[in-house]
């Protein structure tokens, strides 16, 4: 099952086609955001989208949430909400809609990256639908654990951990334990090859370290 959470404006495409590249099942649900005092126009899109979607999908729950978009920070906690409350596998879906709505819902997205499976963009310049990495904005990480990140991101990675333990100077225990945090955290993802892990840094990674700057 998955929860796909997107706003909606007058354009019901950026909604329909990033749901539908994504797959659409029977037991999916599919929330649109919207502005308290929606127009007439933006009703019309709305209807748009669950005549499209329940041709594919007839007994598709398609549920809509007007969000007080004239408190950021409300909006944002309301959004968190909605992320943190969807069941299955949550889609969330940065296309369209009024910037009022948008810019929380990419704070919520990604300060909620561990309640996030998987995040679309539709472009603005050709419409097409991306996958966005999730990024860990918080980044709980001690200094020598970020000391390792930065010392990574300068290597020619994927490395194993008995690699990374030379290059570094320090034991393969000390290595592994630091790779465990920033994996959790979502900095470095790794990969069993035979006998040995491969660690490599991801985009959250660079991301955050750049932020440490």
């Amino acid at each position: 099952m998955r929860t796909y959470l997107a706003p909606l404006g007058f354009d019901s495409r950026r909604v329909v086609r990033p749901v539908l590249s994504e797959g659409l099942d029977q037991d999916d649900e599919v929330v649109i955001l919207r502005p308290s005092d929606s127009s007439d126009r933006g009703e019309d899109a709305l209807e748009e989208v669950e005549e499209v979607l329940t041709q594919v999908a007839p007994d598709l729950t398609l549920q809509t949430e007007s969000l007080p978009y004239s408190d950021f920070v409300e909006t944002v906690l309301y959004c968190t909400d909605l992320i943190r409350a969807a069941d299955g596998e949550t889609v969330v879906i940065l296309g369209g809609g009024a910037r009022e709505l948008l810019f929380p819902l990419v704070v919520a997205t990604f300060s909620s990256d561990k309640w996030v499976d998987t995040i679309l963009q539709v472009g603005d310049i050709d419409s097409s639908v991306r996958r966005l990495p999730k990024l860990n904005l918080r980044g709980y990480v001690t200094d020598a654990e970020a000391e390792l990140l930065l010392e990574l991101t300068n290597l020619n990675t994927p490395l194993t951990i008995s690699q990374i333990a030379d290059k570094a100077d320090k034991s393969k225990s000390t290595i592994a334990r630091h790779v465990t945090s920033l994996e959790e955290e979502g900095f470095v993802e790794t990969q069993q090859d035979g006998r040995a892990k491969t660690v490599t840094v991801t985009d959250g990674g660079r991301v955050f370290l750049k932020s440490r700057n």
